[in-house]
């Protein structure tokens, strides 16, 4: 497993003892160079990660004694395969990027799509579950950093797709009963997002809940139509026609 990472509150297990859970700023850089491993980061970018828009004047000297305390818990840890690297006006993190959590997620994200595209749904199941099982709750949990948001944005929207697609590969390996409720859980969290409602449908009619599957759409039809004056889009309307018309497709399923 990792022993560096960001995708819930940021940890360096080997540092973890030398920095401490409560050194706020130590952790948004050490964050910061964790989310670039191997990679030349501003000193300037460090500020705006640390201040956004207003830095007091002592901004770079705090920075720098950030990276000092970083660089002590480093030579700490023993750790010879870790360091601080400077680089012309900023530093790099040198390390094994496999060692550091987003970036492991990130690549068997990536071989997981390859593997369905190739028809390997067994393989392609267990990468994403593999994936997901990575996650220890929101990306960057606890540090309110919005030059992360971004970054933080594109993960967790590649955190969802993969567990659609393990709700989706599921289904249609005829495994539907064990995904309802993590599926319950993930239209709970995010109950406009259409794949979702319409993976949680057909499995719950899969299951002879068609009753329940209704009452999903009916839901999703009064909260889109309530807050945004719109109707349930294209893969939900043909998820209930497919209910009632005795088909039952699983949305996305395809390669």
């Amino acid at each position: 497993m990792p022993d560096f990472g960001i995708l819930g509150q940021p940890y360096a297990e080997p540092l973890q003892s030398s920095i401490g859970a409560n050194r706020r700023r130590e952790w948004v850089i050490l964050s910061a160079l964790m989310t670039r491993p191997n990679a030349f980061i501003s000193t300037n970018a460090l500020v705006d990660a640390m201040w956004d828009a207003d830095p007091p004047r002592t901004a770079r000297v705090q920075v720098m004694n950030c990276l000092g305390s970083i660089r002590r818990a480093i030579a700490a840890s023993g750790a010879a395969d870790v360091r601080l690297d400077r680089v012309r006006d900023g530093y790099a993190l040198g390390i094994d990027a496999e060692r550091i959590d987003h970036v492991v997620f990130s690549r068997l994200y990536v071989e997981a799509e390859s593997a369905k595209v190739l028809g390997r749904v067994e393989s392609s199941l267990v990468l994403y579950e593999r994936a997901l099982a990575l996650w220890r709750g929101g990306v960057y949990d606890g540090l309110d950093v919005p030059s992360f948001a971004s970054h933080a944005a594109a993960l967790e929207e590649q955190r969802m797709i993969a567990a659609e697609e393990c709700f989706a590969l599921s289904i249609a390996a005829g495994r539907g009963s064990g995904v309802i409720p993590r599926l319950l859980r993930h239209v709970g969290e995010h109950p406009l997002r259409e794949r979702g409602v319409a993976l949680l449908m057909t499995a719950l009619h899969g299951e002879g809940r068609t009753r329940d599957a209704h009452a999903v759409y009916a839901r999703l039809a009064h909260r889109l139509g309530e807050g945004l004056a719109v109707g349930p889009g294209r893969e939900v309307r043909q998820a209930l026609d497919a209910i009632l018309n005795g088909t039952v497709p699983v949305p996305g399923a395809s390669g």
